[in-house]
């Protein structure tokens, strides 16, 4: 159905106010409701949610879009709610600053079992503690550019399919094979048994050199942990190796994401 909405009180156009606790609630994050959704900003993330197979609630949409919309995804739009509305009401109903042409809300499936991300995944890349969603979604972006399909995530690392994440991911996520998990060494003896060799990146001076890294396949798992206070200790003692960026003297770190972005590339530059 197409219809046009005059005002941002338009009911259909609540969700897209909503912040990510109102729209997914302590129950959808422990996988205790499967009603779960997410909101995808853009012509382009919208564009490849729907290309990954995810189906749109609602669509809330500039009137000069619409036809594009329908020419372009004809049949997966049946039963979705197509909003037009004004650059005024796009604004105020999403929060954003600037009025985006095509935002769409969509049920947001679960997650994958561990055993199905590492039985598809040669690539892994395990998060501990990023909080940050605008860096859970640069490192996404980063890890999909260098083959990385798999994504592990721990209890407190933010959902990849918030708005910023999923925005500052150019909707990369939905290529991506995610779990989270509530033990990561327990994930990491299922990565060692099915033949990855898991990477823990830190600055530790007795970590090997990036560029010194060789691996015996390509299965790697890359581990980031928080900026704060990096991987925990037990987690990385687990790991297989601990690997760490060679940096000009009196530098000690670099931001996760970009971090994240060297790591990757250099882990399969020479071992890809």
């Amino acid at each position: 159905m197409i219809r046009h909405a005059g005002s941002a009180d338009d009911p259909a156009l609540a969700p897209f106010r909503y912040r990510e606790r109102q729209l997914n609630t302590r129950l959808h994050r422990r996988g205790e409701r499967d009603d779960a959704r997410f909101v995808a900003e853009g012509d382009l993330v919208v564009g490849r949610a729907i290309a990954a197979g995810h189906v749109p609630d609602v669509i809330l949409c500039d009137p000069s879009l619409v036809d594009v919309l329908v020419s372009t995804h004809g049949g997966v739009l049946e039963s979705t709610d197509i909003v037009t509305a004004g650059e005024d009401v796009r604004r105020d109903a999403t929060g954003l600053a600037v009025a985006l042409g095509v935002v769409g809300l969509f049920p947001k499936l679960r997650v994958s079992p561990l055993d199905d991300v590492i039985a598809t995944s040669p690539r892994i890349l395990v998060l501990s503690q990023v909080d940050n969603p605008t860096n859970v979604g640069a490192i996404v972006r980063s890890a999909a550019a260098f083959g990385f399909t798999g994504l592990v995530l721990d209890s407190e690392t933010s959902d990849p399919f918030a708005r910023r994440a999923l925005r500052v991911a150019m909707g990369t996520t939905f290529a991506m094979q995610i779990t989270r998990v509530d033990d990561l060494r327990v994930a990491l003896d299922a990565l060692h048994a099915a033949g990855h060799t898991s990477c823990s990146l830190t600055p530790a001076p007795d970590a090997v050199d990036l560029d010194d890294v060789s691996l015996p396949n390509d299965k790697v798992a890359l581990l980031l942990g928080s900026e704060r206070d990096g991987l925990p200790g037990n987690v990385m003692a687990a790991s297989s190796m601990k690997v760490r960026i060679p940096m000009h003297p009196g530098v000690d770190s670099l931001n996760v994401a970009a971090a994240a972005a060297v790591a990757c590339y250099g882990l399969t530059r020479r071992n890809g």
